[in-house]
Formats: C-alpha cells, structure tokens, sequence
C-alpha cells in the first residue's frame, strides 16, 4: 500500500479518538509507516475504511487468530503514551487558564 491511499486521519480518530485536533494527512501517514509494520498498516487501514475482514486476511494470507494479534499490536503501539502525543497539533496552554 502506498502512502497516498492509506487513511491515515480515520486510523487515528478510530483508535484514538477525535478529541484534539490532528496533523494533516501526510505527516499522519508518515508517522504511521515508522511506528507500524506494514501489515499492521494494512489492517488498521482495512478496518479504518470497512473493508471486509475476511477479504484483508485472504489479501494478507493471514488467518483469523494472527489477524486479531496483528490488530491488537497496532491498537497497543499507537495508544503508547509516547507515541500518542506524535498525531495530534501542539496546543499552547498560554490562555487556557481563563
């Protein structure tokens, strides 16, 4: 999968929520090809976009159990504290205190 088809955004909002704002598409899209293996990318982005999943594990050749360990890892590694920081804008607190 190239990058330019990889929905990185709906990876994002699905595992992590949609509560701050997130980067742009390209920069989302790189940190996910150095954080995740590609299986794991494709998996995330198959599950992202609601393809079916038999027809992600016929594509990876891959069964049922090691589509399911694959899943879990990706989810594990983007909620990593640091990690989950990397996808979303920096917020100045400068006038939140208000």
């Amino acid at each position: 999968m190239k990058l330019d088809q990889l929905e990185a955004r709906k990876i994002i909002k699905m595992v992590l929520g949609d509560k701050r704002e997130t980067r742009d598409e390209d920069e989302l899209a790189q940190l996910l090809k150095k954080r995740l293996t590609k299986k794991e990318r494709e998996v995330l982005n198959a599950k992202a976009s609601g393809v079916d999943k038999e027809e992600t594990m016929s594509t990876l050749k891959i069964d049922e159990a090691r589509y399911e360990v694959i899943l879990a890892g990706a989810i594990k590694k983007l909620k990593n504290e640091s990690v989950h920081g990397d996808f979303f804008n920096k917020v100045s607190r400068i006038n939140q205190d208000v």
